[in-house]
């Protein structure tokens, strides 16, 4: 019931469109995308269904005919215009030849051949394209077009009786006749491209109350000629497009947009990865849950170098740098100073360096070296792997001197108040202090801490001011 009343619904939309588009002339119709006028040339067989036929049947006399019957050849030309998917006009020629006969008695055979011109005018209908309803939207390259219609044929037939020409009284020698008739006309099409159709019909004349077309007169009088053909046809473009209105659907399209219609709506409510964000509008619908996303529903990547913040390793490298796969800033000699703050980034591996990568002379004066500086995240006091490089390079200034001792001063950002901030800066010199204890068993009686809290800020980065410092005694 609900399948039929959808039938019902699409058909009544489709008339709608189609009669808004009538009404109003300036409004884009839905055959506009579509080809509507082309041209046809067939060849094909005649064969005839009368007082004679074209075959003898079962008769067994077996005569020399000078006529055979049997089929002859014909060619036609069609015009055809579609006025929508559903029908349209059709103008068409056939000329040809035709041949009879018959045997009533061993003595007695009747033949005839007959030189025929049609012209019809034909309504066409196109039943299965117009009204399928299929969720797909693949191109179609069959149609199926049934067409009936008027006409009248321009013929001369010659009768023969016992093989000589002979003309029965209602014929005139060498006249022309033009019998009326009406036909039916089904025929199968094939898109060879966008263009170029080839086509298989059948036409069948029914020549109500004449006997012109066998040139026998006797019984029945309404002949029914017949000519089975193939041929092509080439459609004319229109708007850019030479592809036919017969292939087109225009119920599978109302059917195929309301299924997407859902499938979007759906989108518009669904959430798969759970982030917040529809996945109609979720760039990356597969972000693991927790993860904190931007309104597009991308992973936030806050130092902008290509790695989401929950698999960078520093989700704070300095704008432009250039980080390996963890999101770590690359440091192409090793020194333990990132490439984008190394002004010596070719110093030779195991060299010590100061904070700004220059290399130091070991056994040097070291009171105006710069020292690395240790970064911490926000709120925190935690020594992360990202500063081991940098706690190496002052572990390796110490061991190269047994009388140096450093000062290890604390800082934080401007977030929170002066006597919190101080014990923060405190904790982190602490922090960085045991771990120089604990990893390069420095002496802890050789680092005094200290803590600067928000007081003397370096940048307005918050990520440089988050830090200790190393000065030495």
């Amino acid at each position: 019931m609900r399948k039929n009343s959808f039938v019902f619904t699409l058909l009544l939309s489709s008339f709608f469109i189609f009669a808004q588009n009538e009404s109003n002339s300036k409004s884009k119709k839905y055959q506009d995308d579509y080809s509507s006028w082309s041209v046809g040339l067939n060849l094909g067989s005649t064969f005839m269904s009368g007082d004679l036929k074209s075959f003898n049947g079962f008769e067994s006399y077996d005569y020399d005919f000078d006529i055979n019957g049997g089929l002859e050849f014909a060619g036609g030309l069609s015009v055809t215009y579609m006025a929508n998917s559903w029908w349209g006009l059709r103008v068409s020629s056939m000329y040809g030849r035709t041949s009879s006969l018959r045997v009533f008695t061993p003595d007695l055979n009747y033949s005839s051949q007959t030189w025929v011109l049609n012209s019809d005018f034909s309504i066409v209908l196109n039943p299965i394209n117009a009204l399928r309803i299929t969720e797909s939207l693949k191109p179609r390259r069959w149609a199926f077009l049934i067409m009936g219609g008027v006409g009248f044929n321009l013929s001369q037939p010659e009768f023969f009786l016992n093989n000589e020409s002979q003309y029965v009284s209602v014929l005139d020698n060498k006249t022309y006749h033009t019998p009326g008739y009406i036909h039916f006309n089904p025929e199968l099409k094939y898109s060879i491209s966008e263009s170029f159709d080839l086509d298989l019909g059948f036409k069948m004349t029914y020549h109500y109350n004449s006997d012109w077309i066998d040139g026998f007169n006797s019984g029945s009088r309404n002949d029914v000629f017949s000519y089975f053909y193939i041929g092509a046809t080439y459609n004319f473009a229109k708007n850019g497009s030479n592809k036919s209105l017969v292939y087109s659907s225009p119920l599978s399209n109302i059917y195929s947009m309301v299924k997407d219609a859902e499938s979007k709506m759906g989108m518009l409510t669904a959430d798969s990865d759970g982030d917040g964000v529809p996945d109609f509008f979720d760039k990356d619908p597969n972000t693991p849950e927790g993860v904190a996303v931007d309104g597009a529903g991308r992973p936030l990547d806050v130092d902008m170098d290509g790695i989401p913040d929950y698999l960078d390793a520093d989700p704070f490298t300095a704008r432009g740098a250039k980080v390996d796969a963890s999101g770590n800033e690359l440091d192409s000699d090793g020194d333990g100073v990132p490439d984008s703050k190394d002004l010596e980034p070719n110093t030779p591996k195991g060299s010590l360096v100061d904070a700004r990568g220059r290399k130091i002379p070991l056994g040097g004066n070291l009171s105006d070296a710069v020292l690395p500086q240790v970064f911490f995240s926000f709120n925190n006091a935690f020594v992360s792997e990202n500063n081991k490089e940098r706690l190496a390079i002052i572990a390796r200034v110490l061991q190269s001197d047994p009388s140096i001792t450093l000062t290890l001063v604390g800082h934080t950002d401007k977030v929170g108040s002066e006597e919190y901030n101080k014990k923060l800066g405190e904790r982190r010199a602490q922090a960085v202090k045991d771990y120089l204890v604990k990893h390069f068993n420095i002496d802890p009686a050789r680092l005094k801490v200290e803590s600067k809290g928000k007081n003397t800020p370096l940048s307005n980065f918050n990520t440089i001011n988050r830090r200790v410092e190393f000065s030495v005694n």
